[in-house]
């Protein structure tokens, strides 16, 4: 009797999220470097395909993680209390911890801002009224999480999906659009935020699939597979010869598909492999990834202030920021965790 062909469904993306949250944070912290080289005008060649190539993508990964990941949690408990309680707690720790150290050695201790200055950094006022993007992913995660049981209940029953998320993408294409014809200023402080935001929206709809262990279709692979083609060709145009896209807009919508498309692969090719050092290794950084971005971008950002003079295009500085900022992440997810629990213990 002839074996059965196993049908490829979205669990698999599941089953090496952590995984995929590692390569993720990686991938963003190398991203990082090579930006600053290319500003610098070090190792042009090697920056500028590296950018081309794999550019933020890692940021429209983690996203989309982030919106599926939420899925299962009110799939398995609907209690919004806690969902709130427990997501809350989760981020805001580790995000003033590292926002108020950051910000006040910048604002107060180096810059001699004020208080005023440093107030309007953690509470991202600074970022909605003059582009100060530090910590712009967290602002968009707090967004979207206050919207999150809306987005559940939209996806949740399965019916009409596909629709559903054409609609609801059209919807904030349409306000990115009014905002940038009618209030261009706050569009372009937060425009960095606003394009990112179909990204969770598409993990909120993958988390439908993902849970319910729907198969893969080919429609998602002629979508992705177009929208990577496209992506890649405007980037390699933008980072190797010169010639911006015709909209950055669209560029970034690309890029999220384009990321579906590496998830998608990477899952695959993962679960081919089956290695379990590589899983470890990602998982490593996956589980603390959260920390592991405010932390670098703090570092990161402070190292190129010119009273601190370590620019960020120089690997060896780098290299040293990078592994203290790893250390850092380390403690602080064992200390997050300790935290959240104890914090989100229900009554006994």
């Amino acid at each position: 009797m002839a074996e059965q062909t196993k049908t490829l469904d979205y669990s698999v993306i599941s089953r090496r999220r952590n995984d995929l949250f590692g390569i993720a944070i990686v991938s963003i912290v190398i991203f990082h470097f090579f930006l600053s080289c290319q500003k610098a005008h070090v190792h042009p060649v090697l920056a500028n395909e590296y950018v081309a190539l794999i550019g933020r993508v890692g940021v429209p990964i983690f996203l989309t993680l982030s919106g599926m990941g939420l899925f299962f949690s009110l799939s398995k408990n609907y209690n919004l209390k806690d969902f709130y309680k427990k997501r809350l707690v989760r981020v805001l720790i580790p995000y003033f911890i590292i926002s108020v150290t950051h910000y006040f050695v910048r604002y107060i201790l180096i810059e001699k801002l004020g208080f005023a200055a440093f107030l309007k950094g953690v509470f991202f006022i600074e970022f909605f009224t003059s582009k100060d993007s530090q910590f712009w992913f967290i602002a968009l995660i707090l967004i979207m999480y206050a919207i999150y049981p809306l987005l559940f209940k939209i996806f949740r029953s399965g019916k009409w999906n596909f629709i559903k998320l054409l609609v609801v993408i059209g919807l904030v294409i349409c306000m990115n659009f009014l905002l940038y014809k009618y209030a261009k200023t706050t569009y372009n402080n937060i425009s960095v935020m606003l394009t990112r935001i179909p990204a969770f929206i598409i993990g909120v709809y993958l988390g439908e699939k993902v849970y319910n262990k729907r198969a893969v279709s080919w429609q998602f692979w002629c979508i992705t597979i177009l929208g990577a083609a496209v992506y890649i060709f405007f980037s390699i145009q933008n980072e190797v010869l010169g010639t911006p896209p015709p909209s950055s807009m669209v560029f970034k919508y690309l890029e999220t598909v384009y990321g579906l498309f590496l998830m998608m692969v990477i899952s695959i090719v993962l679960e081919a492999i089956g290695s379990v050092t590589f899983s470890k290794m990602c998982a490593f950084f996956g589980a603390m990834s959260l920390e592991l971005y405010m932390i670098h971008v703090s570092l990161r950002a402070m190292m190129g202030m010119k009273q601190i003079g370590f620019p960020s295009s120089n690997y060896i500085y780098y290299s040293i920021m990078v592994l203290l900022a790893v250390g850092l992440s380390f403690a602080l997810s064992k200390f997050d965790a300790f935290a959240t629990k104890k914090l989100t213990a229900g009554k006994k």
